[in-house]
Parts: structure tokens; sequence; C-alpha cells
């Protein structure tokens, strides 16, 4: 199996020399020349995490990296299997009127599970640097209680935070309240959050609105974590002079070798059960 990487930020790089070492073929392309050279070899090809950003281009950090989906378009055919993180409907459907099926490695339970670690290690490195106080004994609050929430707060609770988790299923916070944090429906947010120093928002929809940031401690810290839309209401932030930390792509920017690491783990899974059902 030949894998072709394309775009992206270091953990491109380092799931294709993981792959390397397992034996394996694999090659990254960082502007159109090295795409259209490399593609006819590629059996696999591996978009980043996100594909896209601006649904134009593929996502990259580098400004020598300018490679639109439209090039990648004219060079795929039927028979390459391809693989891309948080892909959007759109590039999905016109892949699909390519008969060409986008497989999302970011649904892999093993990334999301390893994905969790830089990304909780990075939330701490957030708090830390963004405020003037210990996050022994401070109060946070922390929604949602899924892979990432779950891992931020167990990494909280160690370092003698005082952990509330407002999650929506009973589950969530009978698991929350077993990992000894505080926990609460995450439609009582409001009679909570004036108490709390800091805050790690992971639910991508409105649960930090005006009504609570209105009622937040000026030098509480917030940190983004979830995609768009988004969590906080962050003009609200503004307005009450609310300090917000949007971190997009933590294990990339925090830990670009082990995220890279794991992306290619997952993708290595995803192939090779493909390979199996096939085979």
């Amino acid at each position: 199996m030949k894998y072709l990487f394309v775009g992206g930020d270091k953990r491109q790089a380092y799931a294709a020399e993981y792959i390397r070492k397992s034996g394996e073929c694999a090659q990254l392309a960082l502007d159109s020349a090295q795409l259209h050279s490399m593609f006819s070899d590629a059996d696999c090809v591996v978009l980043p995490l996100p594909v896209s950003r601006d649904g134009i281009h593929i996502n990259s950090l580098s400004d020598k990296c300018v490679i639109t989906l439209d090039e990648l378009f004219s060079e795929l055919k039927s028979g390459v299997i391809v693989l891309g993180g948080m892909p959007d409907k759109d590039l999905i459907d016109r892949l699909e009127c390519k008969g060409i099926k986008l497989y999302d490695y970011y649904e892999n339970e093993v990334l999301l599970m390893l994905n969790s670690i830089p990304t909780a290690e990075g939330v701490i490195y957030e708090l830390i640097g963004g405020s003037d106080i210990n996050l022994h004994g401070a109060k946070t609050l922390v929604t949602g209680y899924g892979k990432a929430a779950s891992a931020i707060a167990a990494r909280l609770v160690a370092l003698g935070s005082q952990v509330t988790v407002a999650a929506r299923s009973e589950r969530d916070r009978t698991a929350a309240l077993c990992d000894g944090c505080k926990a609460i429906s995450l439609y009582n947010i409001s009679g909570v959050i004036g108490e709390m120093d800091f805050v790690a928002n992971t639910v991508p929809a409105t649960v930090i609105d005006k009504s609570c940031i209105a009622v937040l401690k000026k030098s509480c810290v917030m940190v983004e974590v979830a995609s768009a839309p988004y969590g906080i209401d962050f003009d609200a932030a503004d307005e009450y002079g609310i300090k917000v930390i949007k971190v997009p792509s933590l294990p990339g920017r925090i830990s670009p070798a082990s995220a890279g690491e794991a992306i290619a783990k997952a993708v290595l899974s995803i192939v090779k059960g493909m390979v199996g059902e096939n085979g």
C-alpha cells in the first residue's frame, strides 16, 4: 500500500513518518507540483484534520502549501482510498459524484482516545499561562463529558482543582461524580458559573451565553476547546472583558508527533479493515 499525505500541519509529516517506519511507503505533498508528481503512485490519499477550513483550499499551516480542493479532485480517480479528518458534507458529496467515498478518520475511536491526551494537556497549559492564580484550589467548570472533557477534568482534579462538570446526560454526570468531580445539568450552568475561576468548554453549541458571562468574575479565564459553532458567546465575553482563549487543533500545536502517530494508527486501522473486508 502506498500512502500520500496531502497538506496539513506537522501531524501529517509525523503520520507519514510513522507509516514508513511501519514498513509501508508514504509520501507528503505540500504543494501542487508535488501533488501532481506523487499522485499516480498513491493507493491511499490522506487529507489533513480538518480537511479544509474555507471550503476552497486543503488545510495547511504553511504559506508554501497552497493546494485547492479542485486540484485534488482533478487528480482523484475511482479506486483510490481517500481519508480525511472532519470533512464537510459538500466535500463528501462532491467526491461521491466522482464515485469516491471519503472515510473520516476522526470518527475512529482509537484516535479520539489518543487525541484526548494532548487536548487535555494543552488546556492545562493554556489555563496556567492565562491566569495569575494556581489551578490547585481554584474552581473550574468543564462543560460536556466526552473523551476530551473527561481527560481534561481528570487532570484538573489531579492538580487539586475543584472541578464541576456540566453535562446533559445522567450517565455522564454519574461518571463525572465517580471521577471525583461535582456534576450538574448542562442547563443549570448559570447557577454556579459566577463562582468559577476557570471554564473549559467542549460543547459545540452555545452553552456559555451572555447571561452566564454577565455573572462571571472579571478574573475568570475561559478556554474554548469546541469547534464551530463553539459554546462560548465571544461577543459577550468581549463586552464584559472576560478572557477567552481559543485553542483550535490543540493536539497539532501542543504534541504534533504524538498526534501524528495517533492519526497514522487510525489510518492503518481503517485501511486494514477495508482490505480485510475486500480480501
